[in-house]
This record gives structure tokens, C-alpha cells and sequence, in this order.
């Protein structure tokens, strides 16, 4: 093999496309068929059984099926109710829809540090919480999960609600019990994920008060039947907006649904084989799992050790990429645009025409995100690249993903003296 890296005009490890990210069949394409057949295409028979299906799976009691994982995370926090200026603690390395709609409902996010799960780090939450927190967002980034007992513990201490972003992480575990389930109320997305119809979203939730608000804030606060104001007359009671997912949707993802199950152990299984065959690099650390837990790997995560190499984490992933396996540089763009606190829509701000609301709301002085750092998350996360997870992998894909990244670890690697 020519040892010369493709970046510098050697031979790329391959040249052959990978698999599909899904299997869209014509069992899902009768599915949607059946639907378009009816000439019923709106929110539908095939909604409410996807959300029973949905929360069953959870052994949940309330399925919220909405447009997107964005308005899912909206429905969560507007079930909550709160104030505008209320904080919520959130960590900022994760989608821009984790947070949109807490800033939509006028809230304030306050941003807690990492650690090595990348997901947060429990004890710097607490440290964030002040007179006006009133809830905390649990991430469970690339797929793994969050340390839940202690973000429970801590909700439950200071009278907060826990709203876990699944959005990554379908079916994923901790200590034994499925995500979504754990929090108070959870947010799931299906454009692109596991569970895929290319849009579409779902909140789940237990509490009967919160599946209440969040019905009918999802759906304009209309009194529907079979809803929390079953009976009303019809009008909006209180500011909210359309988010209701319809049957074409509905009717994908349950036929989706049959196939969830093994487009995730199929991951999995790559990822272990990934990690297996990169285990004698030094310079490359997975995202840590806790013992117990689940990491369903919507993305696979590694660390680099910089000091071991001659390059940066963006360097890095451009030569995988030429060696012809798609990896990704730091996450959000950490080091150069990101994490979250960094984009333009928080630290110019640029969220309600030239004011600083809510940013400013009830405070002397205004929240000004370019002051803001997360030191651990900074460090860790300017140094990670990722594979984007296929269930389509062969034992082929992994040896040449193996191949390319150990090609561009040798080639980077700083000699023995070097770091002496």
C-alpha cells in the first residue's frame, strides 16, 4: 500500500462508497401509499399509533409526536411553563434545537462544562444554579447517555425539572433503564437519526401535567377531542404554535420502527470493531461509556492526543477524509465557531431585532455569552473527530476505516524523541 497520505497525492485506502444510513423499502413506500390512498393525510389514526408504539417502547405514558426534534425540545420546555429570564442549564456542545426553543419561550441558557462522556458534568451544573434556574437539559450526545441519578439528584435537591435531549440517542441506556424514560420529560428527533423519516419529532413524559401543557401548546392551545380541553369552546387559550406531526410521517416511521432494533446493534457491533481496531493507538481516546450504560452511537466519537501528533484535530479528519472514509473535525466547530455560546445568535446576540432580550430581562446587567467557557469541554472537545454511524458497515468498511485513521496516526505521529 503507498504509504503516502492521499492529501499529499498517495493512493487513497478506498475509493468505494459506503452503505446507506437506512433501509427505505417499498415496505415503507406502501406504507406512506396507503396513507396518500385514504386522501386523509393530516394528523391521523396512524399519528396516535405511532405515539402509543413510541412510548410503549419507553414504557412511558404520553407520546407527543410533533414536526421536528427543534419543536420537540420547545414542546419540553413550554410544558414546564416557565418565566421569561428563567435559566435553564444546558451544555454547549450540542444542536442549536437543543436550545432554540427555551430562547423562543424567552428563557436564558446558562451553559455547564463536560467531561470525558462528553455529556455534562454533573458537578458544574450545581455550580450554575442560581435563584433563577428552573430546569436542566440533559444531552445525550453522539448516543450516550448523561449521569442521570446525579442530574436527578440534583433537580430534586433544588426543585428543578429534568428535560433529557434524546435526540442522539434512541433506545440508548442508563444502568439498565431506556432514555426518555428517567427525566421528566424528554425530546426525541427523527430527521436523520436512528428512527429517520426525515423530519418529525416526539416528547414523551410521565407527568400528566406536563403532557397536558405540552399537548396543547404543540397544537395552538385549540380544545381537541380527546385532549386536555375536550369540550371547550373553540378558541386558543394561550400562546402556541402549530407543531403536529401528520399521517405520512406517522405512517414511515412506524414502518421504520420494525427496523430501529437492528440498524442500532448493527452500529454498535461497529463501533466495537472500531474500537477495537484502533486500541493500540496511543493517540486516539473513544468517547468514555460508563460501566451499565448504553451508547446506541448515533456518532462515533474519539479524542485525539495533539501532543502526540504533528497536526491539529482539523487536519486530522481532512486526510481520513481523502483516504476516502468521511470523518468529521471538532464538534460545532469547537476551536474555531463553536461551542454553542460562541455562535453569532447568542454572543453578538442576534435573537429579538437590536435588543438584548431576554438576555437582559430583570438583570442590571445583560448575559454576554463572549465572556463565557467551559475550560474541560474547550480542551477535550477542539481536539475530537467523529464518524457519522451506518448500519450498512461491513467487516470491510471497518478494516478500511481502521486502515485510513491508522495511516494518518502513523504519518502524524511525532517521533519517540520528540516527546521526551
Amino acid at each position: 500500500m503507498d504509504e503516502r497520505l492521499a492529501i499529499e497525492g498517495g493512493t487513497p485506502v478506498r475509493t468505494r462508497p459506503f452503505g446507506p444510513g437506512h433501509d427505505f423499502g417499498e415496505d415503507d413506500a406502501e406504507a406512506v401509499a396507503e396513507v396518500v390512498r385514504t386522501g386523509a393525510v393530516g394528523k391521523g389514526k396512524r399519528v396516535l399509533e405511532f405515539e402509543r408504539a413510541f412510548a410503549a417502547r419507553h414504557g412511558v405514558r404520553h407520546g407527543m409526536s410533533v414536526t421536528s426534534g427543534t419543536a420537540a425540545m420547545h414542546v419540553a420546555v413550554a410544558a414546564i411553563n416557565p418565566d421569561p429570564g428563567d435559566e435553564i442549564i444546558v451544555t454547549p456542545w450540542t444542536s442549536g434545537g437543543s436550545i432554540i426553543g427555551l430562547l423562543l419561550h424567552n428563557c436564558v441558557p446558562v451553559f455547564a462544562d463536560i467531561d470525558d462522556t462528553y455529556t455534562l458534568d454533573p458537578a458544574d451544573v450545581e455550580a450554575k444554579i442560581t435563584p433563577r434556574t428552573r430546569a436542566i437539559i440533559a444531552v445525550h450526545l453522539f448516543g450516550n447517555p448523561c449521569d442521570l441519578d446525579a442530574l436527578a439528584d440534583i433537580a430534586r435537591r433544588h426543585n428543578l425539572f429534568l428535560i433529557e435531549d434524546c435526540a442522539q440517542a434512541h433506545f440508548a441506556e442508563y444502568q439498565g433503564r431506556i432514555v426518555g424514560s428517567i427525566g421528566d420529560i424528554a425530546g426525541y428527533s427523527f430527521g436523520g437519526k436512528h428512527l429517520s423519516a426525515g423530519i418529525g419529532g416526539m416528547v414523551l413524559t410521565n407527568n400528566e401535567s406536563l403532557w397536558e401543557r405540552g399537548l396543547l401548546f404543540s397544537d395552538a392551545a385549540l380544545p381537541r377531542a380527546g385532549g386536555p380541553y375536550a369540550g371547550r369552546p373553540y378558541a386558543n387559550y394561550f400562546l402556541g404554535p402549530n407543531y403536529r406531526m401528520n399521517d405520512l410521517i406517522a405512517a414511515l416511521l412506524l414502518s421504520q420502527m420494525k427496523k430501529v432494533d437492528g440498524y442500532i446493534e448493527a452500529k454498535i457491533q461497529a463501533a466495537q470493531a472500531l474500537t477495537e481496531g484502533l486500541a493500540d493507538l496511543d493517540e486516539i481516546t473513544p468517547q468514555r461509556v460508563r460501566p451499565g450504560d448504553r451508547n446506541t452511537y448515533w456518532v462515533y466519537g474519539v479524542t485525539l492526543d495533539t501532543d502526540r501528533l504533528t497536526c491539529d484535530a482539523w487536519q486530522f479528519a481532512d486526510a481520513v477524509n481523502k483516504e476516502g472514509v468521511p470523518m468529521g473535525g471538532p464538534y460545532l466547530g469547537t476551536g474555531k465557531e463553536g461551542p454553542l455560546y460562541r455562535n453569532p445568535f447568542l454572543a453578538e446576540p442576534n435573537l429579538y431585532g437590536h435588543s438584548r432580550f431576554p438576555l437582559d430581562y430583570g438583570r442590571e446587567h445583560a448575559i454576554d455569552y463572549r465572556l463565557i467557557e467551559c475550560p474541560n469541554g474547550e480542551q477535550l472537545m477542539q481536539r475530537g473527530v467523529n464518524i457519522q454511524m451506518r448500519p450498512s458497515f461491513t467487516e470491510a468498511d471497518i478494516a478500511d476505516m481502521v486502515a485510513a485513521i491508522r495511516k494518518v496516526t502513523v504519518h502524524y505521529r511525532k517521533p519517540v524523541f520528540a516527546l521526551a
